[in-house]
């Protein structure tokens, strides 16, 4: 792959965990460095490892708390479309602004950062052969334990879908793609985890969710 960009899905409003999961507090990548919120850790972690550009979907009303962490490369995108759109229609927005990536990486906002071994794993599978048709797969997801996981990596043209009108939850599309959709089995336990409730929080960070204003 020549040119990967990263979607981090972080429009959730967060009400089982207490508040907007994109401004959780995130320990810092290094020693001594600064907590950050977990959308710009997402952001971080793709571009030290494989991504020229990452793309944030984020509330409107969080947009300008988001602001003042981001960095070069990091770009925030406002949505304001109602609530029942889900992620799909974030991922609708995000969509049209991939330019001329040759593949996306997809992940909500509301699980750890991928570890770059992990992406690197995926985007192989993604140049490789279809295990039917023997076409490279238009979508590859991690699996570990046989049990399916995130994030997910796409080709380019697997998100068309995405910029046509009333696009499916990502879930689904995988499901619609068919055998250009393949599972990748890796040896990453952090691909299962999700952080949607308090407890998910402190069972990973030790300690209570906080967010950054």
């Amino acid at each position: 792959m020549k040119q990967v960009i990263t979607i981090v899905l972080a429009a959730g409003a967060g009400r089982r965990l207490g508040g907007p999961k994109a401004l959780l507090a995130w320990p810092a990548a290094t020693k001594g460095g600064a907590e950050r919120p977990l959308a710009v850790a997402h952001a971080e972690a793709r571009l030290s490892a494989e991504s020229a550009r990452v793309l944030v979907v984020v509330r409107s009303a969080i947009f300008h708390a988001l602001l003042a962490h981001v960095r070069p490369g990091i770009d925030l995108v406002s949505w304001t479309a109602p609530d029942d759109l889900g992620p799909a229609g974030s991922l609708a927005v995000a969509a049209p602004r991939i330019g001329d990536a040759d593949a996306v990486l997809v992940t909500p906002v509301d699980v750890p950062p991928a570890s770059a071994a992990t992406v690197a794993q995926l985007l192989a599978r993604l140049d490789a052969g279809g295990a039917s048709t023997g076409a490279p797969p238009l979508a590859v997801r991690p699996r570990h334990l046989g049990r399916g996981g995130h994030p997910v990596v796409l080709r380019a043209e697997g998100l068309q879908r995405y910029l046509e009108p009333d696009p499916p939850p990502l879930r689904d599309h995988l499901k619609a793609l068919g055998d250009r959709c393949v599972d990748e089995e890796v040896e990453d336990p952090g691909v299962l985890l999700d952080l949607n409730v308090p407890l998910d929080v402190i069972r990973v960070l030790g300690g209570p969710p906080r967010f950054l204003a």
